[in-house]
C-alpha cells in the first residue's frame, strides 16, 4: 500500500527469493548498515553452507529526496517461512524475485514464486534479479523459459547485489514501472 501525503510517498518493496540468494545483502547495498536485520545462526547447513540464515523480515529505507523514500523489505527464503514471505508481498507494491539462473530448478522456482504474487489481491509489480554471474545464452534460455511458462512477461535484469549502483538502477526499473502503472490504472 503507498502512503501519500502532500509531501511524502512511500513505497514498498521486497526482494523474495530462495535462500543464500543475497537479499540481505542487496539491502545492506542500497540502505547502508543501518538496516534491521534478523539473521540468526543457520542450523540448516544441509541446505546451505552460510554461517547465519533470515527468520524475519529485514528492513532499509532509501531517501530519494523531496519526501519520497523506498522502503525495502528482505524476506527469508526457506519455504518454512512462506508465511511471512507472503505478509511481505501483501504490503509491497514491488516486489525483486532474485534467483541463480543456471540453478537447476531457477525456473520452476521463480514460476512458484510469480504465481504466489498473483495469487495475492493486489499483486504487486514483479522484476526478476538474476543475482548471480551468468552467460547471455543461459539468461535468454532461463527467460524463455519463464515466457513459456506463465501468461506475463516480466522484466529480467542481471545485478551484482554487491554494486549498489546496479542495485540502484534496478530500483530505479522498479519504480519507474511503478510510476507507469499509477499513470495508467
Amino acid at each position: 500500500m503507498t502512503t501519500m501525503t502532500t509531501s511524502s510517498r512511500h513505497v514498498r518493496i521486497a526482494l523474495i527469493g530462495a535462500m543464500g540468494i543475497g537479499k540481505t545483502t542487496a539491502i545492506r547495498t542500497v540502505c547502508g548498515d543501518t538496516i534491521v536485520e534478523s539473521d540468526v545462526p543457520n542450523l540448516d547447513l544441509a541446505q546451505h553452507q552460510k554461517a547465519t540464515t533470515t527468520v524475519g523480515v529485514e528492513f532499509g529505507e532509501v531517501d530519494l529526496g523531496d519526501g519520497e523514500k523506498l522502503e525495502v523489505y528482505g524476506c527469508p527464503g526457506q519455504e518454512r517461512f512462506e508465511f511471512v514471505r507472503s505478509w511481505v508481498i501483501s504490503l509491497s507494491q514491488g516486489i525483486f524475485i532474485m534467483v541463480d539462473v543456471e540453478h537447476a530448478d531457477a525456473v520452476g522456482n521463480t514460476l512458484h514464486l510469480i504465481k504466489e504474487i498473483a495469487d495475492h489481491p493486489a499483486p504487486g509489480i514483479t522484476v526478476i534479479l538474476s543475482a548471480r554471474p551468468t552467460t547471455p545464452d543461459k539468461l535468454t534460455h532461463f527467460s524463455a523459459a519463464i515466457e513459456a511458462g506463465g501468461k506475463d512477461v516480466f522484466p529480467i535484469l542481471q545485478v551484482d547485489v554487491r554494486d549498489r549502483q546496479q542495485m540502484l538502477d534496478a530500483l530505479q526499473v522498479l519504480v519507474s514501472m511503478l510510476m507507469f502503472k499509477d499513470a495508467n490504472p
